[in-house]
This record gives C-alpha cells, structure tokens and sequence, in this order.
C-alpha cells in the first residue's frame, strides 16, 4: 500500500536547526512589530510602542526556543504564537488610565517638572524609594511621549524580564523544557500579571525581575552579581527583602562571603544616592522605608488592606495591637526556614522551595500587606509549580491574588477575605510540607553515597 506523503505535515514535524530558528525568530519579531504599528496607529507614540513590543516579543521567543529547540516546528510555532498573544494582551491595556494614575502618578509627575532632575529624584512627599523615585524622574521629563504609557512599556519589558528569570529557576530545579517554558508564560499571561502591569504601575515587575535573576545568580555560584541585583531591588521595593534569610545560610555554608553583603548594601546606598546629592543628608538612605512603614501605620488602613492573611481572619483587627505581634512571628517563622536549611542538607530545589515559602509565608503574617503582597510569591509559584502540589499551590495563589486584585481595583468581592485567608495559609503549609520533605530526601540521598 502506498502512503501519501503531506509537505505539510512532513514540515511541520520537522525540527529547525539553529540558524534557521533565528532567522524564522526574527522574521516573526518583524511582523509582531508591523502588526503593532497598524493596530496602534492611532496612538501617540505607535513607533516606539510597536518596537517596544517587538523586543519583548524577542525576549519570550528566545527563551522559549532556547529551552525546547530539540521540538518539531508546530511546537515553535505554537510557543512563538503564546509569546505574542501575551505581549499583544499587554499593549490592549496600554489606554487604560487606573485611578492611581490620575491621583497619585500624574500631579507628582507635574511637580517634578518643576524642579532640577536631581531633586525630583529626591523627592520628600511620600516616602518613595530611591530607584523608583529616579525612573519618575526621568518619565517627568518626557514631553513628547504619553507619561503613563512610558511606565507601561517599562513595566511590560521588566515583567519578560521577570518571567525569563523564572524560565531559568524553573530549568534550575529540573523542569522539563515544556515545564520551564510553560512557567515563563504563565508569568506574562496569568490575568494578575496583565492587571498589575496595567493598572497598579508601582515597578512590581521590575523589583521582582531584579528579585529573581539575583537568586538565580545566587544558586548558580555567582554571589556577587546576585547580591548586586538584591541590593538594586531593595532600593526599589522592601519586599525584595522577603528573600534576604537565604543569605544567612549562604553565608553559614561559604556560598557568599561578607563582601558580597557588602557590596548589597553599597549598591543600595548608591540606589538612594539623590537624597544625599540634593542636600538631605545621609539620614534618608537609611530611613526612607521606615518613613513608608510609618505612614501605613498613620494612614486610614487597618492590618491588611485586601490582603489574605492571619489578620484577614479577624473582625476586628487594631494596628495598635497586633502589628508587633505579627511582625514578631513573621522574624520567627524567618528564622525557623533558616534554622531547618541550616540543620539539613540542601540542595537549589531547597533553596527554591524556602524562597517561595518565606514570599509566600511572611506576607501572610506581617502587618500593613496590601493587594500585591503575594506578587513575588505567585513568579516563585509558576518555577516550582513541577509537582501536583506545585500546580495545585500556583494556582490557589493565583486565585487569591486576583480575588485581591478585584477588590483593590474595582471594589469587588469575589471571595470573602476569611476564605482568601485561609486559602493563602493552607498553601503556605503545602509549601512548607514540601520544603520538609525536600529536605529530607536530600539528607538520606547524602547518606545512601556516603
């Protein structure tokens, strides 16, 4: 019997060799940015959102090529497809003008203006950090191109950035090449990280890209470069210090020596460097985030505000009474992640397991967390999400974020926050579980060689 032979099919079935899958990348990237341009003609700016999303477009497909270029063609194509819905749903949002644009962005823009690029970088009102204080700074600048569309675009190019990193984490802890790419675009289609590019705009994704490729440097025996990250992304955002204990057991196990630490803390300080250039002395570097904490504990919010957690679940919660509290066993439940990698053999799956508990874990306890609490913790999620469990806790936590997110941006209730509540904390204990168990499959391994 003869068999029909289909040039379709036969090609599609095909694999690409290198050269071939650059050219076809870059020929794809092409009609992504010809395509945006018509779609965006109308907008202010078309040329360089267009090109903007083509380099993002680049991003996603390299990473996504680079990890599965043994896969036939179809399956290229499939990926190359994904990674240009994904940056196509973020530029649709690009009109959007969320209220704390209005509010808060625009007349601090407008202020800026006014006044020398050094001191708006120094800014007083509000407590802002020093690297996010800089970038306002420079957008206050632009005249000819649309301010809040700037920000956007930033944080779209920082969200691939972000979701490369957990591609890399992801292929750190064993992932299949499936795996790891599917976790990369998890992190730029998941509808929490389409509504936090395009309606918080508070550089989420850039302290967590900078976050996450720190720890992947870290894991791969690159201290320096990943403190350096760390220290940039503390002077972006304090939740970047969520990760900071992992330090403590590198450094117990001469993984990263007190000159990494060092150099943490100089590049933070020179991420802050406008306050001390504008006059305000040294004080403010050091100070700046204690200013943030204090105006929370001033300001009209209570605990949480729509944030999951142990004072979700009470009625009435008083920041006079518990914020100590909480922020004495949110140290404690640090210290108890420290002392079990420090009592135990680990190996970089631990390590992920411990950063995705302690992004998970501390928000849940310490007080004054707000909507995007868990922002870092859901990337973590997609990396580690290899295992029933692991899928099962990405997705609770990406239920509870956008449950949250709703709340926050459009006042409304999806699930009560007791349910949220105690959603965030069963996963949690999954995670940990796991870290536990982890753990010990690591120490008998060691045993069974020895």
């Amino acid at each position: 019997m003869m068999i029909r032979q289909d040039p379709l099919r036969d090609l599609m079935t095909a694999h690409m060799p290198a050269k071939v899958q650059g050219a076809v990348g870059a020929a794809l990237c092409a009609l992504f940015l010809l395509a945006a341009l018509a779609a965006c003609s109308a907008m202010e700016g078309a040329a360089v959102i267009a090109l903007t999303g083509a380099v993002c477009v680049g991003m996603l497909l390299y990473g996504a090529w680079s990890t599965m270029k043994d896969e036939p063609v179809i399956t290229l194509l499939c990926a190359a497809l994904l990674c240009m819905l994904a940056v196509g749903a973020h530029l649709s949002m690009l009109e959007i003008r969320p209220g704390y644009m209005t509010k808060v962005l625009t007349p601090m823009l407008d202020d800026m203006w006014n006044y020398e690029l050094v001191t708006a970088a120094a800014w007083e009102e509000g407590a802002w950090s020093g690297v996010h204080l800089f970038i306002m700074a420079l957008v206050s600048r632009l005249e000819n191109f649309p301010q809040m569309t700037a920000l956007k675009l930033l944080e779209l190019v920082c969200q691939c950035g972000a979701a490369l990193a957990v591609l890399q984490l992801a292929k750190l802890r064993g992932a299949k090449p499936f795996g790891a790419a599917a976790a990369m675009m998890a992190c730029v289609l998941a509808p929490t990280m389409l509504l936090n590019t395009g309606c918080w705009m508070q550089m989420d994704a850039l302290f967590a890209m900078l976050t996450l490729w720190g720890l992947y440097l870290l894991l791969e025996d690159h201290p320096l470069a990943g403190c350096m990250l760390w220290g940039l992304a503390l002077g972006t955002k304090l939740q970047s210090a969520f990760l900071f204990p992992l330090l403590i057991v590198m450094f117990m196990n001469r993984k990263v020596s007190l000159r990494h630490i060092l150099a943490l803390a100089a590049v933070y300080v020179v991420s802050q460097i406008a306050f001390v250039m504008d006059g305000q002395g040294v004080l403010p570097i050091f100070t700046r985030y204690a200013q943030q904490l204090e105006a929370v504990r001033t300001g009209d919010v209570g605990l949480s505000d729509h944030a999951p957690g142990v004072f979700g679940l009470m009625i009435v919660a008083s920041v006079r009474e518990f914020s100590g509290m909480g922020l004495y066993f949110g140290i404690a439940c640090m210290l108890l992640v420290v002392f079990a990698l420090l009592m135990r053999r680990y190996d970089k799956q631990s390590m992920l397991l411990a950063a995705l508990l302690l992004a998970m874990g501390l928000p849940l306890i310490l007080p004054q967390m707000n909507e995007r609490s868990l922002y870092l913790a859901g990337l973590l999620a997609f990396a580690l999400a290899g295992s029933p469990q692991g899928i099962a806790a990405a997705i609770v936590l990406e239920l509870i974020s956008l449950c949250s997110y709703m709340k926050g941006i459009f006042n409304m209730d999806i699930l009560p926050i007791q349910v949220l509540s105690l959603m965030a904390i069963a996963a949690a204990v999954v995670v940990a579980l796991e870290l536990v168990k982890r753990l010990k499959q690591t120490e008998a391994a060691d045993g069974s060689e020895a």
